[in-house]
């Protein structure tokens, strides 16, 4: 080695943490170049998979209506007349939905296309809009126009590919929203049935007029969906209006002829229990159940069967697999407390209650299930305040008028108590209980042939409930008819009455005999 030079240092390999600190880094870089190349791509691809779905949904776009420039100067433009028009399409829609005690609370999931108002500006809706235009697809707008002559108005909507749907008119006076209230259903006929269907069976008119409505809309339907919508329909009025036997020939009738279908079976359901065959309506409810595994809604129509039958336990384990189907199952806890209220759990009943309220202020059946347990508590005016609460959000809801009924009774307001009864019957005449307190309104007041009228009317609905024959005992002894109170108060210990003050009278009937 020469005087001037050096050795050359020796080279160590690099330690551990090194390589690992090169290695991150090195795969740092690589992941920021793969997501800085492929990050553009992919939100690409979002887009116009977004864009696509969008266009495939095909929603109805409320166009801007054309409103006369008397209306548009005091408030009234076009934009917002759409927008009104849009809001009374979705309350009535809300309307049906909120009243759905003895409807498959899933059956309208998803039926209803969407109706929207295009949004001003670059929107999603605005670019499957252009898809579709650019694909040739039909377009779906809704447009409408108000007309005012003299002293009326009239609006006509119209629907593509549809012409004109609706058609109303009314005085000036009362404005263009009794007119869009008035229109908004008819929009509903045409692009979803199903969910026009049920707001006819829902309406606050005669079965008969209902059954009529049903019939026009099946010759005008071809959805076999909707079809099985209506006959179910039609069949749950026959049975409202003491038909149940007219109903179940025609279910039978629509089963020989088309292929098997849930709906079908949960009417036959609703026949056979109003004629008092409990366990072939649970058999019937099974078949349906079986075609429809996952409806909460069957599950808690056994649950009603079974509670019904006596059969508690049964029942409440069937209202919770409704609840375990649908945690937003509001008829599932409403079903769940009454089941608790008649197994005497009042705490438990109570609390499930207001469970169901607290899940939906709005829903007027979770009042009344609030009102029932109070009732079964003896408060009588907080139940009366939470039937009318009931009452204000589905004024057509029968057990509301019911408990509203046996509420005021308990006040000692019997004239309005007998009312609301009496309106309770006429919105469903299969259901006993506003016969029974009706019956026990009258028996209070000493009204001995109307108290006992009134329970013969409710035993003929449901042959197992044990008070109504304690009832028809006591109202049959006063009126001297002692063979007969006899009779009623064995059938009523039968059916497992545990009543002291009816087990006295029945010793000194029989005694007396």
């Amino acid at each position: 080695m020469e005087p001037d030079e050096t050795p050359a240092a020796e080279t160590r390999p690099p330690g551990l943490i090194r390589r690992g600190w090169e290695r991150a880094k090195a795969g740092w870089e690589i992941g920021q170049r793969l997501l800085l190349g492929t990050l553009p791509l992919v939100l690409a691809v979002l887009a116009v998979v977004m864009v696509v779905r969008e266009a495939a949904r095909q929603p109805i776009e409320i166009a801007e209506m054309s409103v006369p420039t008397s209306l548009s100067d005091s408030g009234l433009s076009g934009t917002v007349a759409a927008r009104r028009l849009l809001d009374a399409i979705n309350a009535t829609a809300h309307a049906v939905r909120t009243e759905t005690l003895h409807r498959p609370s899933a059956e309208l999931e998803g039926s209803e296309p969407d109706l929207n108002i295009p949004a001003a500006g670059l929107s999603l809706r605005g670019l499957a809009a252009l898809l579709r235009n650019l694909l040739g697809w039909p377009e779906r707008k809704l447009s409408g126009e108000i007309i005012v002559t003299g002293d009326r108005m009239r609006l006509r909507l119209r629907l593509a590919g549809h012409g004109v749907i609706a058609d109303v008119d009314g005085p000036v006076a009362e404005g263009a929203d009794p007119l869009l209230l008035r229109a908004a259903p008819e929009v509903w006929r045409v692009v979803a049935p199903r969910l026009y269907a049920w707001y006819i069976a829902e309406m606050d008119a005669e079965e008969e007029e209902i059954r009529d409505r049903l019939l026009l809309l099946r010759r005008r339907v071809e959805e076999a969906d909707a079809t099985a919508t209506i006959d179910f329909l039609f069949a749950r009025s026959l049975v409202r209006s003491g038909h149940a036997a007219r109903a179940l020939e025609l279910l039978d009738l629509v089963m020989e002829e088309g292929p098997p279908r849930a709906s079908a079976h949960y009417g036959r359901a609703l026949a056979l229990r109003a004629l008092g065959d409990r366990e072939g309506a649970l058999q019937a409810q099974a078949r349906g159940l079986a075609l429809d595994p996952l409806s909460p809604w069957a599950h808690l129509s056994s649950a009603v069967l079974l509670r019904e039958l006596g059969r508690y336990e049964e029942a409440l384990a069937a209202a919770r697999t409704a609840q375990r189907l649908d945690d937003d199952d509001r008829d599932g806890l409403i079903e769940e407390a009454r089941i608790l209220r008649f197994m005497g759990r009042l705490a438990e009943a109570a609390s499930v209650a207001r469970r169901a309220v607290a899940l939906d202020p709005t829903y007027a059946p979770a009042h009344a299930g609030m009102g029932h347990t109070l009732l079964r508590q003896n408060e009588h005016a907080a139940a009366l305040v939470a039937f009318e609460t009931a009452l204000r959000l589905a004024p057509h809801l029968a057990d509301g008028h019911t408990g509203r009924g046996q509420a005021l009774a308990g006040l000692g307001r019997t004239p309005d108590a007998l009312e609301s009864l009496a309106r309770a019957i006429a919105l469903d005449a299969t259901d006993h209980r506003p016969h029974h307190v009706k019956g026990s309104v009258h028996a209070r007041l000493g009204e001995w042939e109307e108290a006992l009228a009134a329970y013969d009317t409710a035993i003929r609905l449901t042959a197992g409930v044990p008070e109504l024959y304690l009832g028809r005992g006591v109202a049959l002894a006063e009126l001297g008819r002692r063979a007969e109170a006899v009779a009623a108060l064995r059938q009523a210990f039968a059916l497992g009455l545990d009543d002291a003050a009816g087990r006295r009278l029945l010793m000194e009937l029989e005694a007396g005999r």
